[in-house]
């Protein structure tokens, strides 16, 4: 494997650890991560560079897709962390590319050839991906220890607090057959990146005799937990074919099945839901509230969602602007390019009025636009020459065009009502766009082109995509999928 980038010149690199892990989404073999380190002299001293490659082959709605991620940090023989790099792929698209280079006691990270440009606070403190590797060894931890590191996510763009809880042992099935292995609880600490609350997800890590990691279990966004187990190359690399059902489908793995059927659902003006969120302490935290929808009677880990979507001259309107961000021009909410322009042109002709501009775009979008559940995820000026992608797409597209004829408009993540003919009913991912009319933020999905939203559309977050950290934006998602139920109490 190639580097991804070496931020300084090592000298004789050579390999001198490299391991092998099987990921496996409920007992459905997926993929590989295959980690490697060489070792190296620099101008000043030793070096360590290791590389994670994970790899995994899914299916969306039955649609196969490749997801390809790699990581990468140096750091030096003391552990400190000197270089960063991150590549987020689909099937053979790069979607994110990140490198980091240590200047002073920061971390100048730049995401995408300069979109995002930032100098991290750091500190010796931060271990890399040797470091934790090593770091069970190092302390050859007892049940009972807790203790906390920090380490560098690329996904967010920041350094992360974990705090380690070790268990007792445990029976843990490995492919050599079950072995006792001491089990680490790894909880992320909450976060802050611009425009987001988050709560990253926790994770595992079952240690042998040795100390070694030879198990790991994690979650990844919309897929959920993932196991990852040592392996031979030979056994971890072996072809896979997309497995079929739920489990490694993305997008039916997505999909909360319903207490009962909606009818017309998306006519309807209100709505509550009794939504639980298994083993989540602060679950009243998860979905956002605001003009769109509110959290009422928190009771532990579930609470009722009011959701009553925003109508135009009807609810209680903001005063003041809004911010400058809801109308620039980003990586993926492109309003200025020429294409996005040209075709906002063409979908408002000569109307002025801002509500029935964006009314115009909102059908133009679903009319021109052709579903594709392959599609990567691309900024809005790549989707305008398309045409064609999922929900995700329809959304950026149509933020993109409201910005570009001057109406304020965001991205919604959360969920929509989906019943297909045979199939119960259920809530699955969705985006919209919401824009800001007379001091109001109103629903607009242009993959119903249906002139605005219903009460089934239940809100997760907003973001303006300004300034994103990677993909920043969809993350809330992922404490919700896989964890959560919904009961519809009422509808109207």
């Amino acid at each position: 494997m190639l580097p991804l980038c070496v931020c300084w010149a090592i000298v004789g690199a050579a390999p001198v650890e490299e391991y092998w892990e099987i990921a496996q989404v409920e007992g459905a073999r997926v993929g590989f991560t295959h980690t490697v380190t060489e070792a190296g002299d620099a101008d000043d001293g030793k070096r360590y560079r290791t590389t994670t490659e994970l790899e995994l082959t899914l299916r969306r709605y039955n649609v196969p897709v490749k997801l390809r991620m790699e990581q990468q940090t140096e750091e030096t023989a003391a552990g400190k962390v000197v270089a960063v790099s991150m590549r987020q792929f689909q099937d053979k698209a790069q979607q994110v590319g990140l490198t980091g280079k240590l200047d002073g006691e920061r971390m100048h990270v730049v995401i995408d050839n300069g979109r995002i440009d930032r100098r991290l606070p750091w500190s010796d403190a931060v271990i890399g991906l040797y470091g934790r590797e090593h770091l069970w060894r190092q302390r050859k931890p007892k049940p009972g220890d807790r203790f906390a590191f920090s380490y560098y996510e690329p996904i967010v763009n920041t350094v992360v607090t974990l705090r380690a809880v070790v268990r007792d042992a445990e029976e843990v099935p490995l492919l050599t057959g079950k072995k006792k292995l001491l089990r680490v609880d790894l909880t992320p600490d909450k976060l802050e990146v611009p425009g987001i609350k988050l709560q990253l997800p926790s994770s595992v890590v079952w240690l042998d005799e040795g100390f070694v990691p030879v198990r790991r279990q994690i979650e990844l966004d919309g897929l959920g937990t993932v196991l990852l187990t040592r392996a031979s190359r030979d056994t971890a690399t072996r072809a896979v074919s997309p497995p079929t059902g739920r489990s490694a489908d993305l997008g039916l793995k997505g999909l909360v099945p319903l207490n009962r059927a909606i009818d017309r659902p998306h006519a309807s003006r209100t709505a509550v839901y009794r939504i639980t969120l298994r083993g989540d302490s602060d679950a009243g935290t998860a979905l956002v509230s605001d003009g769109h929808q509110e959290v009422k009677n928190v009771r532990g880990d579930s609470f009722e969602l009011h959701v009553h979507p925003m109508r135009l001259g009807e609810g209680k309107a903001e005063t003041g602007d809004a911010a400058a961000e809801y109308l620039a021009s980003n990586h993926f909410v492109s309003s200025n390019d020429a294409r996005v322009r040209e075709l906002a042109r063409k979908a408002v002709g000569t109307e002025k009025d801002p509500w029935k501009k964006v009314l115009r775009i909102e059908k133009w979008v679903k009319q021109a636009m052709r579903p594709d559940n392959a599609a990567p995820l691309v900024p809005a000026a790549q989707v305008a020459r398309d045409l064609h992608g999922d929900c995700r797409l329809y959304a950026l597209l149509t933020t993109a065009m409201c910005r570009a004829e001057g109406v304020p408009a965001r991205v919604a993540v959360g969920l929509i009502y989906v019943e297909k003919s045979g199939r119960k009913p259920h809530m699955g991912f969705h985006m919209w766009t919401e824009v800001r009319i007379d001091g109001r933020w109103i629903g607009l999905d242009g993959t119903l082109g249906q002139g605005g939203v219903g009460a089934v559309h239940v809100k997760i977050a907003d973001h303006s995509w300004h300034d994103t950290q990677s993909l920043t934006p969809l993350l809330p998602v992922s404490r919700v999928l896989g964890k959560i139920a919904i009961e519809v109490v009422s509808v109207e």
